[in-house]
């Protein structure tokens, strides 16, 4: 009944099933080892940060920082007013640049500055909309 053609195919699937289950067990395995690695990473992690936790604990303790201040801030003077300069609107442009929104936001700073700001809230408002208008339409 059972003939020579059944009898090879089962003996291949029965051999394709087993290297099939061959391959699975050390497939899980392998991850299994993985996992216990991972684990021993994490409780190793975890006593690195309580170390490093303690370093930082000591680092910022307020004692520590006093004592440095004292042993390397002791020279410094508090600060004069000649040391205070006026602010210069050149500092965010130079004269010959192209970019409008931060020359329109230079000429706002120096109006303010000088005193000219009343009356122009408005004004500015509107001047600074119209600007980032024209803007956006040149850059389209």
């Amino acid at each position: 009944m059972i003939t020579k053609k059944s009898t090879v195919f089962f003996v291949f699937l029965t051999c394709a099933i087993c290297t099939w289950l061959f391959y699975l067990k050390y497939s899980v395995v392998d991850i299994e080892d993985r996992i216990r690695y991972a684990k021993k990473q994490i409780i190793e992690e975890r006593k690195n940060q309580h170390i490093l936790k303690a370093e930082w604990k000591s680092l910022t303790s307020p004692e520590r920082i006093q004592a440095l201040t004292k042993r390397h801030l002791l020279d410094m003077k508090q600060m004069d007013v000649s040391q205070l300069k006026e602010f210069d609107s050149s500092l965010f442009h130079s004269e010959k640049s192209n970019y409008k929104r931060t020359k329109r936001l230079s000429q706002l700073v120096d109006e303010i500055l000088s005193g000219n700001s009343e009356n122009h809230d408005m004004n500015m408002i509107k001047n600074t909309s119209e600007a980032q208008n024209k803007a956006s339409m040149e850059e389209n």
